[in-house]
């Protein structure tokens, strides 16, 4: 008889999610990870789509899922009615009531690297690299101790969430140097006597780790240390985003004119392009976003882009957008993220034991239209 296949609840998944798009990475207003419903509970099925309508709730329901993992958040607001009121109670009220839990990666996975690509290569772009270069608000954690403990606190510290840069895990950084301290009273130092000045070398470790993580990284660096009062530091500090970024800078060996970029895009979504320049304007370097592009516009002409190729961008910022030399072409909101449910599905589909659960990526639909000729 073969091994018993051990189902995953559904905060595993969640968790795998969480990992490959860290929730430090979405911004300060967001809402990602499991927003509805119980992560004890063992996975039935999961239903992958863009947006958590009621719909995709029904679907899931009748599949007999009962997790619903989307790229839009069910809601933004801080709280939310779920007795069926607008501005994501309703979906949230449906969900439950139907036993389907509601989870999500929204500006975290926007800020992903494999995101970021996907709309250049499939327009011909090669990358560059990231396009925003912002801040991002962290912790760093200092731990003074012996060296034969270092290591041992470094994969705690690790293991409990801190450490973590972009693609990488782990991260840390350690300098030797003295330390030095009398114990008193009634203390048991796992170095020196009590009374004496102790003289000993020491290591100074340093790890970054989201503010919301704080907590568990020091009890975890606690736990591992020797000494009976370890010193333990912890600042708020700011870091450059590295990879961690929105939108992508790209360009093309030949350039072309920015109604090949349109009829590019257009070709590769099967859609109409909304497209704000001239035309016959040559184009070599492009900045690409999925979703909402407006806020990037200045971060695209500080890039010196000949366009920027978005979901959506409004009126006002598309207008100033070219009066300061930047083209646009807009894909559609929903369009330009369509890739991004496959990425959250590669990540599901990876889950020990979710072979077992149903997997099911619900197809891209436009949620709007453009005439192709005069119906009167």
């Amino acid at each position: 008889m073969g091994a018993a296949v051990t189902i995953p609840v559904i905060s595993d998944i969640v968790a795998a999610i969480n990992r490959a798009f860290p929730p430090e990475h979405a911004e300060e207003w967001d809402r990602v990870g499991l927003l509805a419903g119980d992560g004890n509970v063992p996975c039935t099925g999961v239903v992958l789509a863009l947006d958590p309508n009621r719909e995709a709730v029904r679907i899931a329901s009748e599949r007999g899922a009962n997790l619903l993992v989307t790229h839009h958040p069910a809601y933004l607001a801080p709280v939310v009615p779920v007795a069926g009121a607008p501005g994501g109670g309703d979906v949230v009220h449906a969900a439950l009531a139907s036993g389907v839990a509601l989870a999500n990666a929204h500006t975290n996975l926007d800020r992903d690297p494999a995101a970021q690509r996907i709309l250049p290569e499939l327009l011909g772009f090669e990358q560059e690299g990231p396009l925003e270069r912002g801040v991002l608000q962290t912790a760093l954690i200092t731990v003074y101790c012996p060296p034969s403990a270092a290591e041992r606190i470094t994969e705690a510290m690790s293991s409990a969430g801190a450490g973590s840069l972009g693609s990488y895990s782990g991260c840390s950084f350690t300098c030797s140097g003295t330390g030095r301290f009398t114990p008193l009273g009634t203390a048991s130092p796992s170095i020196g006597a009590v009374g004496e000045e102790a003289v000993a070398e020491e290591v100074r470790i340093e790890m970054t780790a989201s503010i919301d993580r704080v907590p568990r990284v020091m009890a975890a660096a606690r736990s591992a240390h020797p000494y009976e009062e370890p010193l333990i530091v912890v600042s708020e500090v700011r870091r450059a985003r590295n990879a961690a970024a929105l939108g992508m800078v790209a360009s093309v060996d030949t350039p072309i004119t920015l109604s090949e970029c349109a009829w590019r895009a257009g070709r590769a979504f099967g859609i109409t392009p909304r497209v704000w320049g001239d035309p016959s304007k040559s184009i070599k370097r492009a900045a690409f976003a999925t979703g909402s592009a407006g806020s990037l516009v200045g971060e695209a002409v500080t890039s010196g882009v000949d366009v920027l190729v978005g979901g959506e961008v409004r009126y006002h910022d598309a207008t100033e957008a070219v009066e300061r030399g930047l083209s646009v072409v807009e894909i559609g909101h929903d369009v330009s993220e369509w890739p991004l449910v496959s990425l959250l599905a590669d990540v599901v589909r990876a889950v020990p034991g979710i072979d077992a659960c149903p997997v099911v990526e619900l197809p891209p639909v436009a949620g709007w239209w453009t005439p192709e000729k005069e119906t009167r």
